[in-house]
């Protein structure tokens, strides 16, 4: 699902459950979990997870993601199964792999090396991502001062889970997300809603790979990028290979 509304209970996609884990598909406009902030969100992907279990069987989320942020979100049984889970992400035995469009051409590989402050914490701490370009374009669209428009596609591969991280890291190097409604350029925003009819954020974790608990193997999970990439995948005259961005889902375990 592209997007959400208060009116429509958003749905997800289910990739893979045993054993108390659980992973699942976020879309876009969704929150993981309610927040302080966002109490007035109508729906929340934790709630929907456990709509139908009874309270006692409950999974909680072992990690975020941004509520404009699609992509795969980990659930765990609280006890062994969620700790474990966690103390992957936070011992980095995880690997983590996104896709955005931005703003302009990006180099064709690099490494940011910002701190960033955490959510709870004002203080910066270390911050790594990594990305590579996989291919760029350039619209004969005027966008400000400029009669042409480019945009980058790139892979991510964030070494730490800092808040707001990769939209952050690209807003350092002046090439903001697509669709970044709080980081982004609004008047990129605006001329690719209005000529592609997506308006949602242009960032999609579309890969997790993670050790499950209990020395069960390890979990490959992929995700598609959601519906509304189509337009900008398929409808721009992209210079580069688009092929790894992924387009159906898919779980293995070794």
């Amino acid at each position: 699902m592209e997007s959400t509304s208060p009116r429509a209970e958003p749905t997800f996609d289910s990739l893979f459950e045993e054993q108390g884990v659980l992973a699942v598909v976020k879309p876009n406009r969704l929150l993981v979990h309610r927040t302080d902030i966002d109490f007035h969100e109508p729906h929340n992907l934790r709630d929907l997870v456990n709509a139908a279990r009874p309270r006692e069987a409950w999974l909680q989320p072992v990690h975020r993601l941004d509520k404009p942020t699609s992509g795969i979100v980990l659930f765990a049984t609280p006890g062994d199964a969620l700790n474990d889970l966690k103390l992957e992400f936070v011992h980095r035995r995880t690997t983590k792999v996104y896709w955005a469009i931005v703003r302009g051409w990006t180099e064709d590989e690099g490494v940011v090396e910002k701190p960033l402050p955490t959510a709870h914490n004002p203080k910066p701490k270390e911050a790594v991502t990594r990305y590579t370009t996989l291919a760029r374009t350039e619209l004969n669209v005027p966008v400000g001062p400029y009669e042409t428009s480019r945009y980058s596609l790139v892979e991510c591969r964030p070494e730490t889970g800092r808040f707001h991280q990769i939209r952050l890291h690209f807003r350092h190097l002046r090439h903001p997300l697509v669709g970044d409604s709080r980081y982004g350029d609004k008047r990129h925003n605006r001329a690719v809603a209005a000529g592609t009819g997506t308006d949602t954020l242009m960032l999609h974790a579309g890969r997790l790979t993670v050790n499950l608990p209990g020395e069960r193997g390890t979990l490959h999970a992929q995700a598609a990028v959601p519906a509304g990439w189509d337009a900008l995948l398929n409808g721009w005259s992209w210079e580069g290979d688009l092929s790894g961005v992924p387009r159906t889902h898919g779980v293995t375990v070794t």
